[in-house]
């Protein structure tokens, strides 16, 4: 009964009209889906497959500042984006387990929502990690790319939430605040989909410039995890969606742990550390393409040492069929 309670409650809520009081009470009722030949399409999945397809053109751009070729992270990104899915499904279900007990079926409703973004770099790691031993590839080269791309698709993909309206926070009279239907009554919240989207967007033009400045690979994969960490630390204790554990919100608690381990590693790397820039990914790959580049200038006069060697003969037998004439005028 209370399963069919809370559904009812999600789709009048998400049928709800959205006020924004600082930008002069503006009223919006943007729909949570749309529908192609009588199938519903959900907003909130078309948002996070673009923040999908976004994080995967960035990567695209930026793949060989990390010395990674294009087929390799087209190849690698195959096979997280379905271990990434999965991981964010898997960790959202685990800690509501009761309620999807009771209505399995509803473990595969995504478009419902119920992905957990540290569920989703969870699974990716895992997936690259696989991969990459596999095809015998340097995996930090590759998480520093995906760090880059992650948080760009991460700010995108929020927006799904305001589709939904949901991942908003408790009730609040601040400036930014948020007007909806809760509860048969207009209430104000925090927008924390909007939090959590502009700091991701922030930390990737960030991210995108310290790039070119790293010094070690791996290394903006920690400042990802950093700069993420922080910021849902904060956001997360705002919302009144979070999955619990006990007492603890688990994704504030995970949050808290990979931000601090992160800067830990950071800093210890900034000044116990002297980093051999030749070591990097990107500087191994140039000099390999610098020393066959080198070696295939070389090539052509290797190969024209023996046709000048090959012309001495003829010289030599020309030369002795001149003498050879020689001596016959002579005689004449």
């Amino acid at each position: 009964m209370s399963t069919i309670l809370t559904a009812a409650f999600q789709t009048i809520q998400r049928d709800s009209a959205i006020c924004f009081p600082m930008l002069g009470n503006l009223t919006i009722d943007p729909p949570s889906y749309f529908t192609v030949f009588g199938f519903k399409i959900y907003f909130y999945g078309v948002i996070i497959a673009l923040g999908f397809i976004l994080g995967i053109v960035c990567c695209t751009r930026i793949c060989a500042r990390f010395g990674i070729k294009e087929d390799d992270m087209y190849d690698t990104i195959l096979v997280i984006i379905p271990t990434a899915i999965i991981g964010a499904r898997l960790y959202y279900v685990l800690f509501e387990l009761d309620r999807y007990l009771a209505n399995p079926a509803e473990i595969f409703a995504l478009r419902d929502g119920g992905l957990a973004i540290y569920g989703g770099v969870i699974g990716a790691v895992l997936g690259m990690l696989i991969y990459t031993r596999v095809r015998k590839l340097k995996i930090f080269p590759c998480l520093d790319l995906t760090g880059i791309g992650l948080l760009l698709g991460q700010a995108i993909g929020r927006w799904g939430n305001f589709f939904n309206r949901e991942a908003h926070g408790g009730v609040t009279t601040c400036f930014l605040r948020m007007g909806l239907v809760e509860n048969g009554a207009l209430q104000y919240f925090h927008p924390t989909f909007l939090y959590e989207s502009v700091w991701n967007l922030t930390g990737f033009v960030v991210l995108h410039f310290l790039s070119k400045k790293r010094k070690f690979d791996g290394q903006m994969f920690l400042a990802y995890l950093a700069w993420y960490g922080a910021g849902r630390m904060v956001i997360e204790g705002l919302r009144t969606d979070s999955l619990w554990l006990g007492p603890v919100r688990v994704s504030q608690l995970l949050a808290a742990v990979t931000m601090l381990l992160s800067l830990g590693i950071l800093l210890y790397q900034a000044i116990f550390v002297r980093h051999d820039p030749a070591k990097m990914q990107v500087n191994r790959v140039a000099a390999a393409e610098a020393a066959a580049a080198k070696a295939a200038e070389a090539q052509p006069e290797e190969t024209a040492e023996p046709e000048d060697a090959a012309s001495e003969p003829e010289d030599e037998a020309s030369g002795k069929t001149e003498e050879s004439i020689e001596p016959d005028e002579s005689k004449e």
